[in-house]
């Protein structure tokens, strides 16, 4: 049976497979549920598999010594995590915690590795998908070094919107962070966030519909993150 989760949304990294080949490549995963909260990593673990997530979410984070949490990325059903020590065999570099509850697939490092020897558009696939973390990395380091907190807050809220963006151009935020977990990974204050969603809500950029954000003025809020990077 193929991996999918309750929406039949299927694992990205897999979907370059036939179903016949993602379905033999599954076998090799074994199944596993977490409930709300649940540590599925941690960080300096010396296991080395990888993990697709079937349903829920989770978050990948790291806590300084003293219990802060920095928050990097919060992950969904299609996605996965764990391939840094899979491919090198190192140590966990983050912790994952499960968001909601979640079913989680683990597979082997060893399995992935001939895996990717094996199937050369997965290879292909994998190689796209840790570009594109690089890439994220690269965006981030450089928000850190050159932009205000408001102009880092436009700019993660631009990238929550263009996962979520639809047909009719609004982007309707599905997994929307707390005021909290976006101080977390933005490095600012939950008064901050606050502060700055409020006067994008006065702009008619962003409007609150209960706990989901919409962004109805997309070519505004590209516009401003365009102005805050200069």
């Amino acid at each position: 049976m193929a991996l999918v989760n309750i929406t039949g949304k299927s694992i990205a990294l897999l979907d370059v497979l036939d179903e016949a080949s993602r379905d033999e490549v599954l076998k090799s995963c074994q199944r596993c549920q977490y409930k709300k909260g649940d540590q599925i990593v941690r960080q300096w673990d010396d296991n080395h598999h990888l993990y697709f997530i079937a349903q829920g979410s989770v978050r990948v984070t790291l806590y300084s010594n003293k219990g802060k949490e920095v928050s990097f990325i919060d992950l969904h059903a299609g996605d996965n995590f764990g391939e840094l020590s899979a491919i090198d065999g190192g140590l966990r570099s983050a912790n994952v915690i499960a968001l909601t509850k979640s079913t989680v697939d683990v597979m082997p490092s060893h399995v992935f590795l001939h895996l990717l020897e094996v199937y050369p558009e997965l290879n292909l696939n994998f190689l796209r998908q840790l570009t594109a973390m690089v890439r994220r990395l690269c965006d981030r380091i450089f928000e850190y070094s050159t932009l205000g907190v408001n102009h880092r807050i436009h700019a993660e809220l631009l990238r929550l919107a263009k996962q979520d963006l639809d047909l009719d151009g609004i982007a309707r935020i599905k997994h929307m962070p707390t005021h909290a977990q976006l101080g977390s990974r933005l490095s600012c204050t939950r008064e901050s966030i606050s502060r700055e969603l409020k006067h994008l809500e006065n702009m008619g950029v962003i409007t609150r519909k209960r706990r989901r954000f919409e962004v109805e003025d997309m070519p505004q809020l590209e516009r401003l993150v365009n102005l805050d990077g200069g």
